[in-house]
């Protein structure tokens, strides 16, 4: 048979491998061989990228389709060398009716993308593929590891994204500290994934805390994204599982923090990022994370981007609410969380200053979680009291967009006899005990079979309000509601992933088949470097796909947006 080959960017930056798809066509076997000019700029070290030629390598002289014809140079080409140009169209063209070639994890069909063209004098035919070929082409399926893998919301963001992909599109690489606990976080993956085998899956045994640990991980397993679900993330103030992903040129990095310091010193990490080709994107699951891009549509609506404050548009204040009844068997984690937040100060603005206050837990206010009486929202959750708590989207979402007023956030809980008790144990206890583990943790373990008992007779429940208002008065205000707390986080941080993954500059299709591509949303789309999601959310381009992605997840009961008053 002859071997052919496709010269398409790499995958991973210069110096580092490039994978081929091996693809029978009417006898022919596609391998890949060197493009040896200099100038390739899909190289793989100096060597270039990938020239296909008959049972050898291409010579000296030889160069990738991009390089041998200029009209070909803005896509990313394949070349056929040494091979009869009318038998080998004709074998392609024969083939295209059926076969099937795999760009990123959506299956096309080829002769939507392949055409054979003769090049003029010369015994070469050179395929050349319209936009869609320039998707990155892999011989194995996105390998995505999940950070925090065997626990609940690790598992239920693997299964959420496994589901969303196409067939065999993505390996899963749980990783945890314990095996017994990894071989059953595999089990319940495959039940929350209700029997369907979208994907292969494995459990990686890791304790990132142990140094050179998560870098040897990375570096085996080539990863192309990391979700960290790891919390709480006070353990990791300098953010190293950030630090570990771009040393190791991980393209993509998700993780759902939600400490200021954690912010602040992964947003340092900006230029490295940039250096080695990671868009990473932190507090990046439901709230924050989903809220922040409620709050920039909510803020959009009312203020323009383009019209500007000048304009006398600008947002006066924000407020955050949410509200969870039950934890879905999240367990102590989120407890623990919850306590360690009551000895910080949360992150609010006044009068357009950032102004930390030490009012966590203090307080209380009721909200309604609803736009209009009779909606999906009055009648799952209605009107609730909150109280505040550190959520860090009062201050990056108040610092991004300017705010001239106050932001506020409140959390509520249900049954509301936990709202009582907490409000009563943040006024006793010291702000500086909440602040020591010891004491925190203690006391999420202490009150866990009280939250089991209680979750049995409470429908598990979550609920986001954002309102913004504007310099003239009007308001906008955003309300999603869910079935699952749990689920949301997974889901949303999930989705985030999945939007960074398709907007990777290797890939013109979508990862799940169905999101808007790169090429759709603009050059702009791939940004490496640390991200929030309010700061990706404000590109007008990008803002509705993913309220779109965000909003429609499965357990999603509602999420409306609309601008009241004058």
């Amino acid at each position: 048979s002859t071997t052919i080959g496709i010269c398409y960017a790499p995958t991973r930056s210069p110096g580092a491998s490039v994978a081929m798809l091996p693809v029978a066509v009417s006898g022919h076997t596609w391998a890949p061989l060197n493009c040896r000019s200099t100038r390739c700029r899909h190289a793989a070290g100096t060597t270039g990228g990938v020239l296909g030629g008959v049972r050898g390598p291409a010579s000296a002289s030889a160069a990738c389709a991009a390089h041998a014809s200029s009209s070909a140079a803005s896509v990313h080409p394949f070349a056929v060398a040494g091979v009869a140009s009318a038998s080998l169209t004709v074998a392609l063209a024969s083939a295209a009716r059926n076969p099937r070639l795999q760009f990123g994890c959506r299956r096309v069909p080829l002769r939507r993308h392949i055409r054979a063209v003769r090049a003029a004098g010369t015994s070469r035919t050179t395929l050349r593929a319209g936009p869609s070929i320039a998707a990155y082409v892999r011989a194995e399926p996105l390998r995505v590891l999940f950070l925090g893998g065997s626990g609940r919301i690790g598992i239920a963001a693997a299964a959420h994204l496994a589901m969303r992909c196409a067939p065999g599109a993505v390996h899963l690489l749980l990783a945890g500290r314990d095996e017994e606990r990894g071989a059953a976080a595999l089990e319940e993956l495959k039940a929350e994934m209700g029997g369907l085998t979208n994907a292969t899956s494995s459990f990686h045994k890791l304790d990132w805390t142990t140094d050179g640990a998560l870098a040897d991980l990375l570096t085996e397993l080539n990863v192309d994204a990391v979700l960290h679900t790891a919390g709480p993330f006070d353990g990791d103030m300098n953010a190293g599982v950030l630090g570990a992903a771009i040393s190791a040129r991980v393209p993509v990095y998700v993780d759902v923090a939600d400490p200021m310091d954690y912010i602040a010193n992964a947003r340092a990490m900006g230029e490295r990022a940039q250096a080695s080709g990671t868009m990473a994107l932190v507090s990046a699951g439901a709230f924050p994370g989903f809220s922040n891009v409620l709050a920039i549509e909510c803020a959009r609506r009312l203020c323009p981007a383009d019209n500007g404050i000048e304009h006398g548009a600008g947002i006066k204040d924000l407020d955050f609410a949410y509200f969870t009844a039950g934890l879905g068997g999240s367990g102590a984690v989120n407890l623990l969380i919850t306590n360690l937040g009551f000895g910080e100060p949360v992150p609010v603005f006044r009068d357009g200053k950032y102004a930390p206050q030490m009012i966590a837990g203090a307080e209380s206010r009721s909200v309604p979680f609803f736009i209009k009486d009779g909606d999906a929202a009055c009648d799952l959750v209605g009107e609730r009291d909150v109280w505040p708590w550190p959520f860090p989207e009062a201050g990056t979402v108040a610092e991004h967009l300017g705010i001239s007023g106050n932001s506020s956030t409140g959390m509520g809980t249900a049954p509301g006899i936990w709202n009582t008790i907490l409000v009563a144990l943040v006024a006793l206890v010291p702000r500086s005990l909440w602040r020591e583990r010891w004491f925190s943790e203690g006391l999420a373990w202490f009150s866990l079979p009280l939250v089991w008992v209680t979750d049995k007779f409470v429908n598990e429940t979550h609920a986001i309000r954002v309102e913004a208002t504007a310099s003239d008065g009007r308001k906008c205000v955003a309300v999603q509601t869910h079935r699952s707390f749990r689920q949301c986080v997974a889901q949303s941080a999930a989705e985030f992933t999945l939007a960074l993954l398709e907007r990777r500059p290797t890939s013109n299709s979508s990862v799940d088949g169905t999101g808007a591509s790169a090429a759709e949303v603009g050059n702009s789309a791939w940004k490496p470097g640390v991200w929030l999601p309010e700061e990706l959310a404000d590109d007008g381009a990008w803002r509705p796909e993913l309220l779109k992605r965000l909003s429609s997840t499965e357990g999603t009961v509602s999420c409306d947006v609309q601008v009241l008053g004058r």
